[in-house]
């Protein structure tokens, strides 16, 4: 006869019971689970423990548990102030940074578990690990979004106030610049430089706050279309001639090809936007260059592009000109926000259309601009969500 089956079967099974329960501790691999000795010596070293700290039993088997706390901590004796705590209240849990194997630190929610014999003498100590770094990260993460989304909305709110705000003023002040215009033939000449100055310098200054309260109409979701039947042609053609101005003090030359006929439901404002925003960007970006403006139907559509023979855009900001605030070249060199390409892009996707910038092979940029050709308006006013 064996020395279990000489044992009471209370007590073999008892034993089993231990043996189960043991295999089942080192079979876990989502926490580190093992057994202290009073002294804080490990004892056991289950699967969990060995992937989470990365070590093999026979490394860290009898080793003292300040070999997973960093630096600062084992200065600062913490690990003997857990085990004395678990040891005068039972159970102590603690969250902390603790250390692998190889030196990288990770996030460890412990608990530490006093372990006695019915006399009450200390056997030793339980200690459980979880790894919740990836949850960690995942939080703050969440957190840094939500601070980001708030911070977002705090300046979409603040540029829709601040630009309502300025309009007031400076449509007045554009109102005395015309009264004045009227009275330029009585100015001397040095005097009438100055009034065209302020003119456009008041137009420019028009022109950012119609882009910032853009930007955020875009943003709350409040930028509406009002449709109608449009002559395509027509459109890009009035904004050309009423540009006129702008490309001669850029030095540019314009060359318009237009294909007659196009016609469609879009919102003339917002095309002629949008015309507008591609030459003004033609105009800074390319000065003393032909900007060549060519409008055609390719089945469905209508494709607008603007090629001009500037220095062109960077293979790396090809997608990245139609963000907010997003620039191809130094401010240093040119002014503006960086608004228009992405107003632009809004202003086509509200559309259903698209919008794409490339590199010409001769030197320049080209954006292309296709929008779908509706016989009839949309049933309900679109709203670009």
């Amino acid at each position: 006869m064996t020395e279990d089956s000489e044992r009471p079967i209370s007590e073999r099974r008892a034993i089993n019971a231990e043996k189960r329960m043991q295999l089942l501790i080192e079979s876990v691999s989502d926490y580190a689970i093992f057994m202290l000795d009073p002294t804080g010596k490990i004892e056991t070293w289950n699967r969990g423990a060995q992937l989470i700290k990365g070590y093999e039993p026979s490394e860290i088997i009898g080793k003292r548990i300040h070999t997973f706390y960093t630096p600062e901590d084992r200065d600062s004796g913490k690990p003997e102030a857990l085990l004395a705590e678990a040891r005068r209240n039972g159970r102590v849990e603690d969250e902390g940074w603790r250390v692998r194997k190889s030196g990288k630190r990770f996030w460890a929610d412990v608990v530490i578990t006093s372990h006695r014999d019915p006399t009450g003498e200390l056997l030793g100590f339980v200690k459980v690990t979880r790894d919740l770094t990836e949850r960690r990260e995942a939080e703050f993460a969440r957190v840094d979004l939500a601070h980001t989304q708030e911070a977002l909305r705090l300046r979409d709110e603040f540029l829709s106030i601040a630009s309502h705000e300025l309009r007031t003023p400076l449509f007045a002040l554009q109102l005395q610049l015309e009264s004045l215009v009227t009275q330029a033939h009585n100015f001397e000449e040095k005097q009438r430089v100055k009034l065209s100055r302020a003119l456009r310098n008041a137009q420019r200054l028009g022109d950012l706050i119609a882009a910032l309260l853009d930007v955020a109409r875009i943003a709350q979701g409040r930028l509406k279309l009002t449709t109608k039947k449009v002559d395509l042609a027509a459109t890009v053609a009035e904004v050309i001639d009423r540009l006129d101005d702008s490309a001669h003090e850029s030095k540019c030359t314009v060359v318009p090809v237009l294909q007659v006929g196009i016609e469609g439901h879009w919102d003339p404002l917002r095309i002629g936007q949008v015309v507008t925003n591609l030459l003004a960007n033609a105009f800074k970006y390319a000065a003393g260059t032909r900007v060549d403006v060519e409008l055609t139907r390719d089945g469905d559509e209508a494709v607008l592009r603007v090629m001009d023979r500037g220095p062109g855009i960077g293979e790396e900001y090809l997608e990245k000109v139609f963000d907010r605030f997003e620039r191809a070249v130094s401010v240093r060199n040119f002014g503006g926000l960086g608004l228009g390409l992405y107003v632009t892009r809004e202003i086509v996707v509200a559309h259903g259309g698209r919008v794409r910038a490339c590199r010409r092979e001769g030197g320049g940029a080209e954006v292309d601009v296709r929008l779908p050709i509706r016989d009839r308006p949309p049933s309900l006013p679109t709203e670009r969500p």
